[in-house]
């Protein structure tokens, strides 16, 4: 009997471990145009000379913005917000400044964390491709 417990409880163990780091190795698809998961890059075609924006719709007043970084071709917008907090959501919209980049295509990640557990959940995560043109 005793055995039988502990092969069940290494069993529900296992599965446990298993599930939990899926979450980690999702690949989350590469969005061509920001309106469909409503937001915008300003100027729609940016060059070296623009001052570039991501506009976020709709967007929660308590998200709040972490940073933006870059790295490489490779820029990081992260923004978080915690739901033990149960604030009510007051719709607003949102401009994230990047600005200037030199040529080239760019991927810009876009992530919405949510910190209320003692190991943060992504909520949303996208990925733009952005080209800048001379």
């Amino acid at each position: 009997m005793r055995t039988l417990v502990i092969l069940v409880f290494c069993t529900i163990l296992f599965f446990a471990a298993c599930t939990w780091h899926a979450a980690e190795f999702s690949v989350d698809p590469v969005i061509t145009d920001p309106k469909e998961v409503n937001m915008k890059l300003t100027p729609s075609s940016p060059t070296v000379l623009d001052d570039i924006s991501l506009v976020v719709y709709d967007d929660c007043n308590y998200n709040t913005l972490v940073g933006v970084t870059r790295s490489g071709k490779t820029i990081n917008i992260v923004k978080q917000f915690n739901s033990m907090m149960k604030w009510p959501c007051i719709m607003k919209n949102d401009t994230i400044e990047i600005g200037k980049l030199t040529i080239g295509t760019y991927v810009l990640n876009y992530k919405l964390i949510d910190i209320a557990q003692s190991i943060p959940k992504i909520d949303r995560s996208y990925y733009f491709n952005l080209i800048v043109t001379p």
